[in-house]
């Protein structure tokens, strides 16, 4: 009984330290798409700032006689970074996507890593419980062993 009992804790601890690999992994994976997020929001906010300097100088040259290489040099930029600004949204989209996903599966993981453990600290208070009464029935027997001694003593005695 108590090897068999020792079997089932081993593979119960073992089951739990496995979740909580699998807990660990996706916390891994939820920061590192975190990670990502901010960094493509960071690059958006890059390319923003950019296009308000691109504004604000070209609203400086507004009533200047320009040339139009630059005017055409000024609008090819303004098209460029519109069109990585679009790219970048995109991108910041899919990213917290993926972040909201990994998240799930965090919160996933770790809702199966909590299930195990409280399966888990259920079956120890049984194991326990059990182990009591066993130790309860055989001081029981041991008492009675005792006591049955004793009265053939004293009937001998006597």
């Amino acid at each position: 009984m108590v090897r068999t009992l020792r079997q089932r804790a081993a593979r119960m601890q073992r089951l739990l330290e496995y979740r909580e690999q699998l807990v660990e992994e996706a916390q891994r994976r939820f920061a590192e798409e975190q990670r990502f997020v901010v960094a493509c929001e960071t690059a958006l906010a890059q390319l923003e700032a950019s296009q308000r300097a691109l504004a604000v100088s070209l609203a400086t040259l507004a009533g200047k006689s320009v040339d139009a290489t630059l005017l055409s040099g000024a609008e090819a930029y303004q098209a460029w970074l519109s069109q990585r600004r679009d790219e970048r949204e995109a991108a910041l989209a899919e990213a917290k996507r993926r972040a909201e996903v990994a998240r799930a599966a965090l919160v996933a993981q770790r809702r199966e890593a909590k299930k195990v453990e409280l399966v888990r600290a259920r079956w120890l208070g049984e194991v326990r419980r059990a182990e009591r009464a066993a130790e309860a029935k055989l001081l029981d027997e041991i008492a009675n062993g005792q006591a049955a001694r004793r009265t053939l003593g004293a009937e001998r005695l006597g």
